[in-house]
């Protein structure tokens, strides 16, 4: 429902009084009122571009951001060493050329000599080589930091029993060549410094700023578009970079709105305001249907249900086996209407180690078969709570889910949506027992999926270690052979869905977006880059 609001200033103060109260305020609806900024027009002669991201960025820090709320920002004002095409091969980008040794230990980049950032300050080897120790550091304690642990001492530099980073694989041989030494041949390395982690850093930069290097005024970057501004919960301001090297479009400024409720995001492209929208709700993706603004981006993403395997009842496998079993991932499709296919193998469809026969499949009787092995009062099951961003879809799949667990087995589960960054921070503290969250790719290989459970991963928030598991992993990681690393992946995937029963994969689905008719050349990829850098506005 869309709530129009006439006294703002009043809201906005509200807003701000809330936040001081965020871990109660949080469960509530999200607002759907407009503040001033969002309403604000850009300044008049400039081509500006708009778009919106469903919640506040946790940071800008491109080591330390590891949420997809990030990426749209962080892809257009910065690049890596490489980068992907249309047909998502891996092309040369601050670097014009690698050399691999016949081994496949050994990257040599050669860096572009033209690259400044935007303080006129040339692009340096050093500047990844910084980039790349600070990601590694422990005292970063950055989810990505697994990344880079196939190279040379980078894990035991993370882990602190190596304490000079002159010990780990990294080393800028002059100003313009970067060597890269690895532990083992790895055959999707190239695709790792695609992502934004490993984006080069100015160390005078954070020595000069501290925390505060990510803000505007501060922040130096090197990619299409530089940060000109960032009001708090409200929006971000990006303006052309006149010192990239590169070839652009005809944007002057992006404008990224910071828009929670999908209802008043929708309300804001309806009225002209926004110019490219993903993240749209399930009532207005229905009702849009058939819309020529309606376009459908493939997606390498995977929904999913999490188990936090050291939070009871989930501590006990046949509990979550039980659970598993009843959901009808079959419905959500219908229930979505954005493209949704039931899911199977944690890895999504077009990649290695994809399949359609893995995971538990729906079945009421035997999910009660399993809640009786693991000793529940079926007359008293336990209560159970689901944390979840606060988004549209989001809640919609919590209900789903809700309502399946009580048809089925007789549970109670109770929702717990929050803002976007109290979120994150609920899955870091471990706080409940069930979550919904999704994987995109960052890298289109199964190993980005995989690794993502290994037991020293940062980014897995379930808590489960396997041993087992991380052996079957890594083994395929470092073998050369496809098909054997098909094998070894789905071994791991039947441990990790069904015997474990660790996550539940949802569903698969495409990016769905409106993009305005008067937007040309605008690239969004399989693993949700959107690059503006080629982007022209008609008038």
């Amino acid at each position: 429902m869309r709530n129009p609001v006439n006294n703002l200033m009043t809201i906005r103060k509200l807003m701000i009084l809330a936040s001081t109260f965020l871990f109660a305020a949080c469960t509530q609806q999200p607002s759907t009122s407009l503040t001033a900024e969002a309403q604000a027009a850009p300044p008049s002669g400039l081509k500006t571009f708009t778009l919106r991201i469903p919640g506040e960025p946790e940071t800008l820090d491109w080591n330390l951001a590891h949420t997809p709320i990030e990426t749209y920002i962080l892809m257009n004002i910065m690049e890596g060493l490489v980068t992907f095409d249309a047909q998502m091969k891996v092309i040369p980008s601050l670097a014009k050329n690698w050399l691999v040794s016949r081994d496949g230990l050994t990257y040599t980049f050669k860096l572009r000599d033209d690259v400044k950032w935007s303080d006129g300050v040339p692009l340096k080897a050093a500047d990844f080589v910084y980039s790349w120790k600070r990601l590694l550091s422990p005292l970063t304690a950055a989810s990505y930091a697994y990344f880079l642990f196939d190279v040379e001492g980078a894990e035991a530099f993370n882990k602190g029993t190596i304490k000079d980073f002159a010990q780990v694989g990294v080393k800028a041989l002059n100003d313009r060549t970067l060597q890269v030494k690895l532990l083992k041949p790895v055959a999707h390395w190239i695709s790792i410094p695609t992502f934004w982690v490993t984006f080069p850093l100015r160390e005078d930069m954070v020595a000069k700023h501290g925390t505060g290097w990510a803000k505007p005024g501060a922040m130096l970057t090197l990619g299409p578009y530089m940060l000109a501004a960032h009001d708090m919960d409200s929006k971000i301001i990006l303006k052309a970079n006149p010192t990239y090297y590169g070839k652009r479009g005809n944007i002057d400024q992006v404008v990224a709105l910071i828009v929670n409720d999908a209802s008043t995001a929708m309300t804001l492209y309806e009225a002209g305001k926004i110019d490219f929208l993903t993240d749209i709700s399930t009532l207005d993706l229905k009702r849009m249907a058939g819309n020529k603004d309606l376009k459908r981006f493939p997606y390498l993403k995977t929904g999913y249900l999490g188990f936090v395997t050291s939070k009871y009842p989930m501590t006990n496998p046949n509990f979550r086996r039980a659970v598993a079993m009843a959901i009808d991932r079959n419905r959500l499709g219908e229930i979505l209407h954005g493209g949704q296919q039931a899911a199977s193998s944690f890895v999504p469809p077009s990649m290695l180690a994809h399949s359609k026969g893995l995971g538990l499949p729906y079945d009421p009787i035997r999910a009660k078969r399993e809640l009786q092995a693991a000793g529940v009062d079926l007359v008293r099951p336990p209560t159970v709570e689901i944390v979840m961003p606060n988004w549209d879809k989001a809640v919609t799949i919590g209900q789903f889910i809700q309502g399946e667990l009580k048809k089925n087995l007789g549970i109670t589960a109770v929702l717990q949506p929050f803002d976007h960054k109290t979120f994150r921070a609920q899955l870091d503290l471990h706080a409940f027992a069930l979550f919904e969250s999704s994987w995109s790719a960052d890298y289109p290989d199964p190993d980005n999926f995989l690794s993502l459970f290994l037991s020293d991963t940062g980014n897995n928030r379930t808590t489960w270690k396997n041993v087992k598991y991380d052996q079957l992993v890594l083994k395929a990681r470092y073998h050369q052979n496809a098909r054997e690393r098909e094998k070894l992946y789905l071994e791991a995937q039947k441990i990790l869905q069904e015997q474990e029963a660790v996550v539940l994969p949802l569903y698969y689905e495409p990016n769905m977006a409106l993009v305005r008719s008067r937007v040309e050349g605008l690239e969004l990829n399989p693993i949700n880059y959107l690059l503006l850098r080629k982007v022209m506005l008609r008038d």
